[in-house]
């Protein structure tokens, strides 16, 4: 149960970190016209695409909380289900928006 709401609160700040680039005028918008420039294949992990982004800091999360108790199902679980929840996060945020 702890891990499922980790997975929660990990994807849904690694969301909102890329989510608030998005439009002009928003908080970490400077950020994101920054990693633009960059190659795709560099730019999308560290913030350009908030799938890419959530994986990214929920496999790093996932490897350095839990290295000594290291179980590879687990470890796939909690990117998928980040990845997911960050899906569900999308589409609720272009609901509301």
């Amino acid at each position: 149960m702890i891990m499922l709401i980790e997975i929660l609160k990990i994807s849904l700040i690694a969301y909102m970190f890329c989510a608030l680039g998005q439009d002009e005028g928003m908080i970490f918008n400077w950020y994101q016209k920054m990693i633009k420039q960059l190659p795709q294949y560099i730019s999308w992990p560290i913030g350009g695409c908030y799938i890419c982004f959530t994986g990214q800091v929920c496999f790093w999360f996932y490897l350095l909380k839990y290295y000594q108790e290291y179980k590879l199902f687990d470890h796939l679980f909690f990117v998928s289900a980040g990845i997911l929840s960050a899906m569900i996060y999308n589409k609720v945020y272009c609901w509301l928006k």
